[in-house]
């Protein structure tokens, strides 16, 4: 499915609200209405520009706010799982030790050294 240049600026824009919005419970209907594009087109579009779904997006965009609140504040880890807009600890450490190998508390602990 070729892209015009306002497909491309609307899947752009679904890639800034995502990021400026990644605590929050965003829907793909949700956010092709904000971005004024349909929900395939910006789901094939997003893959094609990004080279990942909106969800891996969504998710890296969580565990890197993560880590960054893991280095530079003293928040529990479950204070960084809701404020990442994660409700249950288990599921975000779970995420977290898949993709950086150690849970948030080991890798914490390795980092700050």
């Amino acid at each position: 499915m070729p892209l015009s240049n306002q497909d491309i600026l609307n899947i752009q824009q679904a890639r800034t609200i995502l990021a400026e919005n990644f605590d929050k419970h965003i829907t793909i209907p949700q956010l092709a209405r904000q971005t004024g594009i349909n929900e395939a087109k910006l789901k094939e579009g997003f893959r094609e520009l990004f080279g990942q779904s909106i969800h891996a997006c969504l998710q890296q965009l969580r565990l890197e706010k993560a880590q960054e609140l893991l280095l530079t504040t003293d928040l529990s880890v479950t204070d960084i799982t809701y404020f990442i807009g994660y409700s249950q600890v288990t599921h975000f450490t779970t995420l977290f030790k898949k993709e950086f190998g150690l849970t948030p508390t080991e890798w914490r602990k390795q980092k700050k050294v």
